[in-house]
């Protein structure tokens, strides 16, 4: 149909007369959660990039553990965090005193801080591929809490790659032996801790801008990890250096991260974590050395067939939000059917 207004070739006397819109009327979503198939591809490209380099940041982190303890790290590459968000937004600092939801975003820190906590003591107590395979239940529990907390409409195809790359992650990490409560407990809470971050970070991404979200999230831990950490002053350039890059590895990848879930809903996204198996596969050996097992490789197989077909179909479900479609009035309906009666006796 035409997307034309028909107006009277000469002028008439009196009312004046209808127009006739054969253009189906469009109602603006709210600004900064308007769900398209473009911000919903970007989204997930965002994403994977804040996963890469979350992986990155933790292979750096693995590398330093013996120069640093962790807390330290932790303070170290959170204070970049901060410098980082004030650099990039120096009114980031007045928008959070000002912000009526910074206590939301300190909640998704303190959260944050949890998983990082819980994934490390379970660390301690049982090999590294099992916490990683209980771990791998995080994008799951997002999926299921996106619909309570976010209203969030979840698709077969976000299941189908939720379901794939969970089965990838378990075939990748090759868990043997039998599991101990504690570090079990231990290990679900991290994923349940995640997912709880990811989420947050969903609910508040609309609200407040990225960067005030960096800087509180940055302060948070800087406080958290300060009161916790033994500090061992770095020896050369090199290792300020290191420590200079492990900063910039974090603010890149939580801004990435950031900026994907406000573009993108949670449930759609959550599959796509399983991919850091891979990453850490292919940084592991680049930088320790380590070669993936055949395992891994089956594994790896199938986490990038999930993120493959959550991209190819995930993004083509409908938006679940109402004011998508927004429902008419009875006034607003009679109205249209006036006019549409009137521009035919014309």
């Amino acid at each position: 149909m035409s997307n034309e207004t028909i107006i009277p070739s000469t002028p008439r006397e009196g009312p004046a007369a209808p127009q006739c819109l054969h253009a189906r009327e469009e109602t603006a979503a709210p600004p900064g959660v308007t769900i398209t198939r473009e911000k919903t591809a970007l989204g997930i490209v965002l994403v994977c990039g804040s996963y890469m380099m979350y992986s990155m940041h933790y292979a750096t982190m693995a590398w330093m553990g013996d120069l640093f303890g962790v807390w330290q790290l932790i303070f170290i590459r959170s204070f970049v965090m901060v410098l980082g968000a004030l650099v990039i937004k120096p009114a980031a600092c007045r928008e959070v005193i000002k912000s009526p939801y910074k206590w939301a975003t300190a909640l998704r820190a303190l959260f944050q801080i949890a998983c990082t906590f819980c994934f490390f003591a379970a660390a301690k107590l049982m090999p590294l591929g099992q916490v990683t395979t209980l771990y791998a239940t995080a994008p799951l529990i997002i999926v299921v809490l996106s619909i309570p907390i976010l209203g969030e409409k979840v698709g077969r195809a976000s299941w189908a790659a939720v379901v794939m790359g969970m089965i990838g992650t378990v075939i990748a990490a090759n868990p043997a032996g039998s599991l101990n409560l504690a570090p079990t407990l231990l290990a679900f809470a991290s994923g349940l801790f995640w997912a709880l971050t990811v989420v947050y970070t969903r609910k508040a991404a609309t609200r407040e801008s990225t960067q005030a979200q960096l800087l509180t999230t940055g302060l948070v831990f800087c406080l958290v990890s300060g009161l916790l950490m033994d500090w061992t002053m770095p020896a050369s350039w090199f290792e300020i250096g290191m420590c200079a890059i492990l900063g910039i590895e974090i603010v890149l990848a939580q801004m990435l991260f950031l900026e994907g879930y406000r573009l993108a809903p949670a449930s759609l996204l959550a599959p796509l974590e399983y991919q850091s198996l891979v990453w850490v596969s292919i940084l592991g050996f680049l930088m320790f050395g380590d070669v993936p097992t055949l395992q891994t490789v089956m594994g790896a197989t199938l986490i990038v067939s999930a993120g493959l077909l959550l991209t190819l179909y995930g993004n083509r479900r409908k938006p679940a939000m109402a004011w998508i479609r927004p429902r008419r009035s009875e006034a607003d309906r009679g109205s249209e059917r006036g006019r549409s009666a009137a521009c035919r006796h014309r």
